[in-house]
């Protein structure tokens, strides 16, 4: 069951590497709601440069792998130390994430009525607080 679950997060990983190559490209679908935006403003608090946004999509990918690695369901690389600890760093990023930097993002933030941050409260949020606790999982694997 663990493995399946930890599967599905990999999926998932995929899903948001792909729509940030798509964004990196120049696709503007969910861009709306994908940035945090200043209060009582349209205007996104940080503007992702293509290359940027291309380096999220990859490390996306990439914790895809380390999860599959960790569980050995990716045969090229076995799981090491090395997976484990990238695991727990991953975990505990995911963790900060959902807890948020006090302003735009995570569960405490301050500004909550933009259009950003209600999909951040409803969605995101609790998105980082899943992959947190996969990513610790799997780190006892």
């Amino acid at each position: 069951m663990i493995k399946i679950l930890i599967g599905i997060t990999s999926l998932i990983f995929i899903l948001i590497g792909i729509l940030h190559v798509f964004w990196a490209f120049g696709g503007s679908w969910g861009v709306n709601t994908a940035l945090p935006t200043k209060d009582d403003s349209k205007l996104p608090v940080l503007r992702p440069r293509m290359l940027g946004t291309l380096f999220i999509g990859l490390l996306c990918f990439f914790a895809s792998v380390l999860l599959l690695v960790q569980i050995d369901l990716f045969a090229v690389i076995k799981s090491s130390h090395l997976s484990k600890w990238l695991c727990i760093a991953g975990g505990i990023v995911f963790l900060l994430r959902a807890i948020g930097e006090g302003k735009y993002v995570g569960f405490f933030k301050k500004i909550k009525h933009t259009r950003f941050a209600k999909q951040d409260t409803a969605f995101y949020s609790p998105l980082c607080v899943w992959l947190s606790f996969i990513f610790l999982l799997a780190s006892f694997i």
